[in-house]
C-alpha cells in the first residue's frame, strides 16, 4: 500500500476520474496502474458493484472507489466494509467532497 500512497502520479489519476464523475468510480490498482470497471449498481450516484466478470484478483491488487461531491461521508462506508469481506482485498477510496484519500488494509 506504502507504494500507492507514494506514488503521486496515480493518485492524482484517481483524484481527476473521481472528480469528473458525480457517480461512485470503481476499478482496480495493479502494478501501479488503475484498471477502471463499469459500475453495475443500480444507484452509482451512492453505491458502487463491480460484475464478476470484470473482476481483478491477485496478491498485489487493490480495490479502488471514490465517494463523489454530493456523498457526505467521511471514510469508508458500511457498504464498501461489506464488500470489501467479498473481494478480500486491500482498498483505497477517494472522497471528492473532503479531497481526501482512505486506505484499508486486508491482513488475511
Amino acid at each position: 500500500m506504502d507504494n500507492i500512497k507514494k506514488n503521486k502520479r496515480l493518485l492524482s489519476e484517481l483524484k481527476d476520474i473521481s472528480v469528473s464523475c458525480d457517480e461512485e468510480v470503481c476499478g482496480f490498482i495493479k502494478d501501479n496502474e488503475f484498471h477502471a470497471r463499469k459500475n453495475a449498481h443500480p444507484d452509482p450516484k451512492n453505491f458502487f458493484l463491480i460484475a464478476p466478470s470484470d473482476c481483478v484478483w491477485g496478491d498485489d491488487v487493490v480495490l479502488f472507489h471514490s465517494h463523489p461531491r454530493h456523498a457526505g461521508l467521511k471514510g469508508f462506508s458500511d457498504w464498501d466494509l461489506q464488500n470489501q469481506k467479498i473481494f478480500d482485498l486491500s482498498m483505497v477510496l477517494y472522497s471528492v467532497k473532503n479531497d481526501e484519500f482512505y486506505y484499508y488494509i486486508n491482513d488475511d
